[in-house]
C-alpha cells in the first residue's frame, strides 16, 4: 500500500460525499486527526478499519488499498493483464499488508516481554546479592586482638546483621602520600550492604589486619578502618582502640593489651 496515494484517494473520495474529516472519523470511531494523517500520507489506516472505511466512502476495498479508483484501474491492468489478475494482486496485497502488521505487533509485544522480565530478575538480583547500605543500627560491631596464625598479633572487627540478613561489604584501600612521592596504604574504607532477602542464615562480615602485613604500629603511626554507612561513617583508630598499648623489638611484634 502506497500511503501518499491512499491518502489521496480517501480525500478526494471524502470532498466528493461532502463529508468533513471529522465526520468521516465519527463515522470510524477514530480522531480527525488520525484522519488527517491519512489523506496527507503520513500513516496508513490500521487493516481492521478498511472494510468500515469502504463502506463509509461507498468505494470498494481495492480501491484503497491500491489507491487508484476501479475503472482506471481495470482499464489500466486490461492493458496489462487480466482483471482476474488484478484482483488477485489486491488480496495479496491485502493479506500481505495484515500479515506485516500482525508481525509488527506480535514483536512490539514480545519486546517489551523480554524487557519487563530482564528488569525483574535485575531487581531479584539486587535484592539477593547487592542490597541497600546497611545503617548503624542493623549491624554489630565488635573489635578484637588476637594472635594470628603465625602468633603475630592481628586486629580482627567482626561485623554481623542484627536480624540475620545477609551482609555483604566491599572494602578499598586508604592511602596517604609517602616521603619517596609514592603512596602508602594508611588504612581501609568498608562499605556494609544488607539484602533484604536471601539466605536465612546470619549474615556476618570479618576484616583482619595482621601486624606481620609490614605495617606494624609505632609512635607515628596509626592504621584505621572507616565503615561507611547509610546514615554516616564511624572510624576506628588503631591507635585510638588501645589495641597496642606496648611497642615490640626491632623485629616489629607489637604486645597485646591486658
Amino acid at each position: 500500500m502506497d500511503a501518499f496515494k491512499t491518502g489521496k484517494l480517501i480525500r478526494e473520495v471524502r470532498a466528493e460525499r461532502g463529508l468533513t474529516q471529522q465526520a468521516l472519523a465519527e463515522a470510524l470511531h477514530v480522531s480527525a486527526t488520525a484522519v488527517s494523517k491519512w489523506e496527507n500520507g503520513h500513516c496508513l489506516p490500521d487493516i481492521s478499519l478498511l472494510e468500515l472505511l469502504a463502506a463509509a466512502l461507498d468505494i470498494p476495498i481495492a480501491d484503497i488499498v491500491t489507491g487508484e479508483r476501479s475503472i482506471a484501474d481495470m482499464e489500466k491492468q486490461t492493458e496489462t493483464g487480466s482483471a482476474l489478475d488484478h484482483g488477485e494482486t489486491v488480496i495479496r496485497s491485502v493479506l500481505d499488508e495484515s500479515v506485516r502488521q500482525r508481525k509488527k505487533s506480535v514483536a512490539k509485544w514480545v519486546a517489551i516481554s523480554l524487557g519487563a522480565a530482564a528488569l525483574l530478575i535485575g531487581c531479584l538480583l539486587f535484592l539477593l546479592n547487592v542490597g541497600f547500605k546497611a545503617r548503624q543500627e542493623d549491624v554489630r560491631v565488635r573489635t578484637e586482638i588476637q594472635d594470628g596464625w603465625n602468633g603475630n598479633p592481628e586486629w580482627v572487627i567482626h561485623f554481623e546483621t542484627v536480624d540475620g540478613r545477609p551482609l555483604f561489604a566491599r572494602t578499598q584501600d586508604v592511602s596517604t602520600p609517602a616521603e619517596d612521592g609514592d603512596y602508602a596504604v594508611s588504612g581501609r574504607m568498608i562499605h556494609l550492604r544488607i539484602a533484604p532477602i536471601g539466605r536465612m542464615d546470619p549474615g556476618s562480615f570479618t576484616w583482619g589486619y595482621s601486624v606481620e602485613g609490614g605495617l606494624a604500629p609505632k609512635e607515628d603511626y596509626d592504621f584505621f578502618v572507616i565503615v561507611d554507612y547509610a546514615d554516616g561513617q564511624v572510624r576506628y583508630s588503631m591507635r585510638e582502640e588501645g589495641l597496642f598499648t606496648e611497642y615490640g623489638d626491632d623485629s616489629g611484634k607489637a604486645a597485646l593489651s591486658p
